[in-house]
């Protein structure tokens, strides 16, 4: 458990009953953030909305911080598991896929937020950026043996690949989103698979002459 928040696997071998509450709180969130705002949402109102006390929101969640944490997180897990799962199964087709999605998933993010709720949407997009590590990382774990053999522990790559593909999103969604996700997923797409960095940079070359 981390914040609060189960991720899918964990989830899966939950309490049904357990699995329902936190549905019944994680719904009324939502139904209240579009009356009102996160600011001016209190745990009383959650708990209400839910047909539940407060005590048992604290039983689920420490605050509606990792309350909206779970939510994003799980969000954004499904929103990248459908994707892959509906991918053509040849090389490179998931890096791909895992870009896309974390363009739509950032675009369609701050089109739902209200200008209010701006002082928090650094908070959940570091939940999204985790996401994508973690799923990023999973993948490197399963990956055949013959290419796994690599300098660069797969926890380090996970990281720095999962920072490369948010940072661009993240940039992108706040400054209007042009050009098209697809265009720019595209050209994510191609900083990795043809090898851009280095050569553009022009580093490497010039330490090791």
């Amino acid at each position: 458990m981390r914040n609060g928040v189960v991720n899918m696997s964990i989830e899966k071998n939950m309490d049904p009953r357990v699995k329902r509450t936190r549905k019944l709180l994680q719904q009324a969130f939502m139904e209240l953030l579009q009356e009102k705002g996160f600011s001016s949402i209190s745990i009383q109102d959650i708990a209400e909305r839910a047909t539940v006390n407060r005590a048992t929101f604290y039983a689920h969640f420490l605050d509606k911080y990792a309350l909206m944490d779970s939510i994003i997180r799980e969000q954004f897990q499904q929103f990248v598991l459908d994707r892959l799962a509906a991918a053509p199964d040849r090389g490179g087709a998931s890096l791909a896929v895992l870009i896309r999605a974390t363009f739509d998933f950032l675009r369609e993010f701050h089109h739902d937020c209200k200008p209010s709720d701006a002082r928090f949407d650094p908070l959940l997009e570091r939940a999204i950026q985790q996401e994508l590590a973690e799923t990023l990382l999973n993948q490197l774990k399963q990956a055949p043996a013959s290419n796994r053999e690599r300098q660069v522990p797969a926890k380090t790559l996970a990281l720095v690949v999962s920072w490369a593909i948010f940072g661009s999103a993240i940039h992108w969604a706040r400054n209007g989103q042009t050009p098209s996700a697809e265009e720019m997923s595209n050209q994510v797409l191609m900083v990795f698979t043809e090898g851009a960095v280095c050569p553009a940079l022009g580093l490497l070359a010039e330490e090791r002459a």
